[in-house]
């Protein structure tokens, strides 16, 4: 009886801590580049953002640069997911970017200087499913974690039948 207890109990704290735990991203900047590093570091607008096959196609207006030669335009790719150390650029928005072989990421060290004034239609789309896919994240963990204790409370509070 006091066993059962135990491991209901046990259940009941350790069950809900895979739905509590952060998101793992396989995205690690452990190697990241600096101004140092990069051959390209420049300060520009983003003029488009095309996705394809997992890639995006970012082409910049170019205000300044601080490292390397560049136009007056530069088109760079970068993944278009931030789990494989994408970076997330948003049209009309300012940024410092550093950039190695024509592709920059999330190690690279861009910065976003000045945030876009109206966000593009697929970026709003883009920010809908991320928070949609949080809410239902948050509502499923909650409803487990919910149910972990309402079990586990029951089989504490259930009477053992006399004989």
């Amino acid at each position: 009886m006091i066993v059962r207890r135990l491991v209901v109990l046990l259940l009941l704290v350790i069950g809900p801590i895979p739905f509590v735990a952060g998101p793992a991203w396989a995205c690690s900047c452990k190697d990241g580049i600096g101004i140092e590093d990069a051959e390209l570091a420049f300060d520009g607008v983003v003029r488009t953002v095309e996705r394809d096959s997992g890639q995006q196609q970012v082409r910049f207006a170019v205000e300044a640069v601080a490292k390397g030669v560049a136009g007056n335009e530069v088109t760079l790719t970068t993944s278009d997911n931030e789990a494989s150390c994408g970076y997330r650029f948003a049209e009309g928005g300012r940024y410092r970017v550093l950039s190695v072989a024509g592709t920059t990421s999330l190690c690279s060290g861009n910065e976003l200087l000045t945030a876009s004034p109206i966000p593009s239609p697929g970026t709003r789309a883009a920010i809908g499913r991320v928070a949609d896919d949080r809410v239902a994240i948050f509502w499923t963990g909650s409803g487990l974690v919910a149910l972990f204790v309402t079990v586990g409370l029951a089989l504490l509070i259930r009477q053992p039948k006399s004989r």
